[in-house]
């Protein structure tokens, strides 16, 4: 709210102090006639600003999520470099700018040309108002809360408009020197935190993938969700887990520019830059060292595996895994992924049989992530898809296999029980469910159709990591259409949902509602046969929440329906579920304090995602009603609560 009462009251301001003064000269001179025209060139002017606003913010909501973070990546670029000239021009202008423009109000009256005043107004009030729309709009994008930074715009407007009147009328003395000095130092912080958000938006835009890694860790500070939360982010642009760019690009602007403002005019330039290039320096130091140790780290966790554990290094390539052959002893392995390819941007450990025992998956280059196992000897697939020649590589695990007789720790085998209890019954209320939605798509029933698509997708989100580990009976159950190469060979939930919901008819549907149901029953009689590890839990509990962070917020799901929250809320379900049966293991571990840290944060997003049901047989809103703003925000609290949770795994191994 703060920073965007400041920037609408500099700009306005700036605006008004022009538009006062011409106005207080034509006035004097009783030229109506010109006094009218001007303030119909204000208002004109007004409108023009406010439709371009308007316009940028529309043109954002109607782009796919990559090209949002690009267009806001370009508005925050923009509005730092002007923010940036504006600080630099008005530090030396500033004392002398109301006597300058007096003078050259006089001097175009001499000359019979009010008109020019005319014109003075209009384009001071364009001018101001365009930078005022890009500062605002990259402002309200990079703020935890939109409602407080509009109220924070009106405010700063409204009194720059007041001074204005004041300066019209004669009774306003400003001493403009100390208010641009003043308003300077709260807009470098502001810039700053734009100058980090545009860096965190291009990394979203796949723009910019270096320096990655966690620098920081300020969600004791910064707690999504919060007041003080969005204050930090909206004024100083400080982020839950900053990145090692992101900290580096706010310390190199903020630094040098905040001397820049505050140095006393006396001082010799000399000394001023000689200041700014040891504090641009002494940045890049801080930078360097709020991200040491850090270079593992990622929005899935660090690679820091725990006492007795392997860990191992892969690398996605455009080949696929690399190393394509690792040979390792049996017993708990981390795998630590890292992203080097834009086409292979997942891992998985497959068995023998096919199954996967665990994945990591929307890897991009310059992200890193983990999973844990515990292994046993033996030949493993690790498969990285869409390489080229060939996407599998080997594991070999060596040693002994443990005594069968000797049983796993009491805790962890009823947490694994008890996942295996909910799995099965997930899956049995989601063939019940297909069941009764196929009903509807038979007998025709269009709009009974649509309203149990969601309520029937849910089931599926919470145990889709199980889902996928049976090769390719997920992507027949819940392809995308991006997802497969053959159109004619794309079946399950989206493609009736397409066939709903753009076409209007079941038509057409009745081989897919079958195929899907016999997918249904088929994955509910394998699930029965699985057998789990405590570690599985745990890393499906985390590819649950990356689904939501990199598919279901980007309303790319369920993008004929809308239904996307909906799954969401079920993608929450099975995460939560399988932490819930963790957490007594790490509770033994002693490991409470961060049981309770994961607890906050379920509840968290669980807080947030309750603001968005409704009294609907889905029971949510539909994507649609997400404003930018509500998806950033989810984002991020479903990130804070992935960085723990991805820690969870290496803890509970056996």
């Amino acid at each position: 709210m703060l920073s965007t009462f400041v920037i609408g009251l500099r700009e306005g301001v700036e605006a008004s102090l022009i538009v006062g003064i011409v106005a207080a000269f034509l006035r004097q001179q009783r030229r109506t006639d010109a006094l009218r025209w001007m303030w119909a060139g204000v208002i004109t002017a007004v409108l023009l600003c406010t439709g371009v606003a308007v316009l940028l913010q529309v043109i954002d909501e109607q782009l796919p999520q990559q090209q949002q973070e690009g267009l806001e990546t370009i508005v925050a670029a923009i509005a730092v470099g002007m923010v940036t000239f504006m600080i630099v021009w008005m530090r030396r202008h500033a004392r002398d700018l109301a006597g300058d423009l007096r003078r050259e109000a006089a001097s175009a009256l001499a000359s019979g040309s009010a008109w020019g005043l005319v014109a003075m107004a209009f384009f001071a009030v364009i001018r101001e108002g365009l930078e005022t729309a890009v500062f605002l709009l990259a402002a309200f994008q990079a703020s935890g809360n939109a409602t407080d930074a509009g109220i924070g715009a009106t405010l700063g407007i409204v009194l720059a408009v007041l001074i204005g009147w004041g300066i019209y009328r004669g009774g306003v003395r400003l001493d403009l020197a100390r208010f641009f000095k003043a308003t300077a130092v709260v807009l470098v912080l502001v810039a700053a935190g734009l100058v980090a958000s545009a860096l965190h938006t291009a990394h979203e835009a796949t723009w910019l993938n270096g320096l990655q890694g966690q620098a920081l860790d300020l969600t004791w500070l910064v707690h999504p969700g919060t007041i003080s939360s969005s204050l930090l982010i909206g004024i100083l642009g400080l982020q839950p887990r900053p990145t090692t760019i992101e900290v580096a690009g706010w310390l190199l602007y903020a630094i040098p520019m905040l001397l820049y403002v505050v140095w006393p005019e006396r001082w010799r330039t000399r000394k001023l830059t000689a200041v700014m290039v040891l504090a641009g320096s002494a940045a890049i130091g801080l930078a360097a060292c709020g991200s040491s140790g850090s270079g593992d780290r990622s929005s899935s966790g660090d690679h820091v595996a725990e006492a007795g554990t392997t860990k191992l290094r892969v690398t996605l390539t455009d080949q696929g895994c690399s190393p394509a052959r690792l040979t390792a002893p049996s017993g708990p392995i981390t795998f630590a992924i890292e992203g080097g390819s834009a086409a292979v941007t997942e891992m998985e450990l497959k068995n023998g049989d096919g199954i996967i025992l665990g994945e990591r998956e929307n890897v991009a280059p310059g992200l890193s992530s983990s999973f844990t196992l515990d292994v046993a000897p033996g030949r493993y697939v690790m498969s990285c898809p869409n390489g080229e020649p060939d996407d599998d590589g080997v594991l070999l695990v060596t040693g002994t296999a443990r005594d069968a007789a000797t049983p796993a720790p009491a805790d962890v085998t009823k947490a694994t029980d008890g996942y295996r209890t909910y799995v099965s019954k997930e899956s049995e209320t989601l063939l019940k469910d297909t069941r009764a939605f196929v009903a509807a798509l038979r007998g025709g029933d269009v709009e009974k159709a649509k309203a149990l698509f969601g309520p029937t997708r849910i089931h599926y989100e919470a145990i889709e990591p199980v889902a996928e580990s049976f090769g390719d009976l997920d992507p027949e159950i819940d392809a995308r259409v991006n997802d497969v190469d053959d159109r004619t060979r794309w079946t399950g939930f989206h493609r009736i949902e397409q066939i709903l919901w753009v076409e209007g008819t079941t038509t057409g549907t009745e081989k897919y509602a079958d195929k899907l149901l016999r997918d249904v029953q088929t994955l509910t009689t394998k699930v029965k046969t699985l057998r789990f590890q405590a570690p599985q839990l745990a890393n499906g509990a985390v590819e649950l929440l990356n689904e939501v962070a990199n598919v279901k917020i980007t309303g790319e799901e369920d993008r004929y329906s809308h239904t996307d929250l909906s799954d969401f809320q079920g993608n929450l379900d099975g995460a939560q579920k399988a932490f819930e049966l963790l957490a007594p293991v790490l509770q033994a571990r002693s490991d409470g304090a961060l049981v309770r840290q994961i607890e906050a944060r379920f509840a968290d997003v669980q807080k947030s995602l309750a603001a968005y049901r409704r009294s609907t047989p889905l029971g949510y809103a539909v994507y649609s009603e997400l404003t930018p703003h509500d998806r950033r925000t989810l984002a991020q609290q479903v990130d804070a609560l992935a960085e723990p949770l991805s820690t969870v795994a290496a803890k509970v191994t056996a």
